[in-house]
């Protein structure tokens, strides 16, 4: 029996790729030939990989949540204190990449909102997306706490909680066209919690 032939292709860059157009456009206006056009690959070779839109759009998704989990812990470990990264973590709600000049927020909340509570599958990918994020801010209040920047007595499992509550709002209100000066008075009043 011969065997079929090798891929030539990146299948982390593919995935990538097709990451981009459904945190661009969502599940359900990504066609097929959105992805085909963005990955470059050919349907047989897409349905070799992933058997179905929904599949890749998991694999994808997944792939966001690592990403952002990464780079939230690397830039935790760059910081020069745990409450500089906690300030530039949330002015990143208005920095974050756009789309035609329409910002394209967090792909977690497009997703959410997208979906709902309607699909447990989703639902699920979403809650353990979350809960990686949360545990890098629950880590950030520990050094905070322990290096003195962070003195209340609040449970810092419920303060990061609060500090995703917080950058969902100014997501929402930049996609909403709040002003960055408006955003950046409430990252104060936030950070001003966090005493």
């Amino acid at each position: 029996m011969t065997r079929g032939r090798p891929r030539t292709f990146d299948p982390e860059q593919m995935l990538e790729q097709a990451m981009q157009v459904f945190w661009q456009r969502g599940y359900e206006a990504t066609s097929l030939q959105d992805l085909l056009a963005a990955t470059g690959l050919s349907k047989s070779s897409l349905y070799q990989t992933y058997p179905s839109k929904r599949a890749l759009f998991e694999a994808a998704l997944r792939h966001y949540c690592a990403q952002r989990r990464r780079e939230l812990r690397e830039r935790l470990q760059a910081a020069s204190s745990p409450r500089d990264f906690l300030r530039a973590w949330l002015l990143c709600a208005l920095e974050e990449e756009c789309d035609g000049g329409a910002p394209r927020g967090c792909m977690l909340a497009n997703v959410a909102s997208e979906f709902s509570q309607a699909d447990p599958q989703i639902a699920a990918l979403l809650r353990g997306g979350i809960e990686g994020l949360r545990q890098v801010l629950v880590e950030a209040l520990q050094r905070a706490r322990a290096c003195g920047e962070l003195e209340t007595a609040a449970d810092v499992e419920v303060l990061a909680g609060y500090l995703l509550c917080v950058m969902s709002g100014l997501r929402t209100q930049r996609k909403a066209g709040a002003s960055p000066e408006a955003l950046r008075a409430t990252i104060e009043v936030a950070l001003g919690c966090l005493r």
